[in-house]
């Protein structure tokens, strides 16, 4: 009999761990943000979402795709609304009312994704649903519609065989292009009910069996099961956000520190925990007014970043080390 009122998924360690001398490259829906913006919190080098959030895995495998060719956008890829120059490929935020900054920022994106991505050691591949959006002008699917109106797009799932088949190529391509590169797959958590209740059950299953299939063909490839962590362990609203669809903050930490047990080696976890007394300090909010004290903290944390960088010349604290150098002014005598 099961006494802890809960179902725990078991996790295996993987063949192969992330730590501060690999470099992971993240790509997908907001989750790939959520586990990104933590490993980046832990200075642990990382690249997350260059095209800013995707959700479908046939626009993720297009932009990919896009990376690895080093293909330049032009002009014509662009398209005008409300003032705006957007491109289809792209995340909101790279949108803008000049033109040639749009061309800039989205060319910029891509040439760093492609100078990282080859030298990238895992990436870490979150789909968020099978529902596309196709444009009826040029018969492409969009990552991002850009509120342009509805009977503009054609909307439909994919199937399992489609998903299956574009990331075979994509697969191969970047087998090609960084031949040691280790790709991990997990399907987001988050339900998209805007494609409705039951619409987001089928979406989701098929990304399942499109992924399992293709872990079966692809050695290089693995699961993580963030999906199956929430749905079985955390399912509690009190694991949800306000808006009782996206995850919390404490489900998000919990899935990572499950993912740290598959792919963070234990020497891996310890320099972590330095890197976050170091960063729990940058964040620390100072309430006294006592000259003093601030400069024995700030000598304090300079130190500990001065013994941190000894040991690991590979981690930076730029940012921190400005911080306190700032706090860490003479008193002036009046």
């Amino acid at each position: 009999m099961n006494t802890s009122f809960r179902t725990t998924i078991k996790v295996n360690r993987s063949s192969f761990t992330i730590d501060y001398n690999t470099s992971t490259f993240l790509m997908g829906s907001c989750f790939s943000d959520s586990v990104g913006e933590l490993l980046n919190y832990y200075k642990l080098p990382v690249l997350l979402n260059p095209f800013g959030v995707l959700y479908n895995p046939a626009s993720i495998a297009q932009a990919l795709n896009t990376i690895i060719s080093n293909k330049t956008i032009q002009k014509d890829d662009l398209f005008q609304k409300d003032d705006l120059w957007h491109s289809f490929d792209f995340h909101g935020s790279f949108s803008d009312t000049n033109k040639n900054l749009v061309l800039k920022n989205t060319n910029s994106a891509i040439q760093n994704a492609h100078n990282y991505l080859i030298k990238s050691n895992c990436i870490i591949i979150t789909l968020g649903t099978a529902w596309v959006y196709e444009y009826i002008k040029t018969n492409k699917i969009v990552a991002n519609c850009h509120k342009f109106h509805a009977n503009e797009f054609k909307r439909y799932k994919l199937t399992v065989n489609t998903i299956i088949e574009s990331w075979n190529a994509t697969i191969e391509k970047l087998k090609s292009f960084n031949p040691t590169i280790k790709i991990i797959f997990t399907i987001s958590p988050v339900r998209h009910l805007k494609d409705g209740a039951h619409e987001n059950q089928l979406s989701k299953a098929s990304l399942l069996l499109a992924v399992d299939e293709l872990i079966q063909q692809n050695k290089n490839c693995c699961y993580f099961p963030s999906y199956e962590i929430v749905q079985d362990e955390l399912r509690d609203y009190r694991f949800y956000a306000d808006d009782m669809i996206h995850i919390s903050e404490k489900a998000v930490n919990y899935i990572f520190e499950k993912f740290k047990s598959v792919y963070i080696s234990e020497k891996t976890k310890k320099t972590m925990n330095e890197v976050e007394v170091i960063a729990k300090g940058y964040s620390h909010r100072i309430l006294s007014n006592n000259k003093t004290e601030i400069q024995k903290f700030a000598i304090s944390m300079l130190n500990k970043i001065k013994i941190f960088e000894e040991n690991n010349s590979n981690v930076k604290f730029e940012l921190e080390k400005n911080y306190f150098k700032n706090l860490y002014q003479p008193i002036r005598l009046l």
